[in-house]
């Protein structure tokens, strides 16, 4: 786990990673476009240690860190339909069933452009964490030597609910906007803008994050009542 969220240079990566034979350098080429946070999981003991000493050498401070001593972060549900309302937001089930969650409810929101990865022929002998946007920890086998990873970006909108019990997640280009009526715009981007302002001026009171937010979740992994500083 890295100690500051400043992004290591990619070929400081490659030159540490060649000291654990599970992991190559390409596999450095995709953890250098999404590394915050947490770099790696499910190494041994003796790999961790190998890993931190080249990492160090490279002038990248981490720490090695008990699995289970990370905190438990909630279930993120993908929905398609949120109808912001005065009196309720309105979640719709895959059904297209709607039931009303009362807006104090809602404790943390996330708007931005993400970069969302896709990596091909795994190996099962090593493994990447991502994160969803609320850091919840989405572990991943590594690409497969001469793959790297690809990705494109999506307007991604997140909200966590009270004590951290689920969260949920939409992305602007598999959404219903249905309810903005009259408001609906012809581009997706604004649709989106106006999403993530309806669900901030219903939810004053939530802790929200925008733009490249991704990492300033991850500081929120350890004590999700802390709000970011911008």
């Amino acid at each position: 786990m890295q100690k500051d969220l400043s992004i290591p240079p990619v070929e400081a990566l490659k030159r540490a990673f060649r000291s654990v034979k599970c992991l190559t350098q390409y596999d450095a080429v995709i953890l250098a476009n999404d590394a915050y946070g947490i770099l790696v999981k499910h190494l041994s003991g003796e790999d961790a240690a190998t890993l931190q000493g080249a990492l160090q050498a490279e002038g990248v401070q981490t720490e090695i860190v008990d699995e289970r001593s990370l905190p438990s972060l909630p279930t993120t549900k993908f929905v398609h339909r949120l109808d912001c309302l005065p009196e309720s937001l309105l979640i719709y089930d895959p059904l297209g069933r709607g039931f009303p969650l009362e807006w104090p409810h809602v404790m943390m929101l996330a708007a931005g452009r993400v970069r969302l990865e896709e990596t091909s022929q795994p190996r099962p002998h090593a493994t990447v964490t991502r994160h969803d946007l609320f850091g919840t920890a989405q572990p991943q086998l590594l690409a497969d030597l001469g793959r790297e990873g690809e990705g494109n970006h999506h307007l991604v909108v997140d909200l966590i609910l009270t004590r951290a019990v689920l969260g949920y997640t939409a992305t602007a280009d598999k959404f219903n906007f249905q309810y903005l009526g009259d408001r609906k715009a012809a581009a997706e981007s604004a649709n989106f803008a106006l999403l993530a302002r309806d669900l901030a001026n219903f939810a004053p009171h939530a802790i929200l994050v925008t733009g490249h937010f991704k990492s300033l979740i991850r500081r929120l992994s350890g004590s999700l009542t802390r709000r970011p500083q911008p």
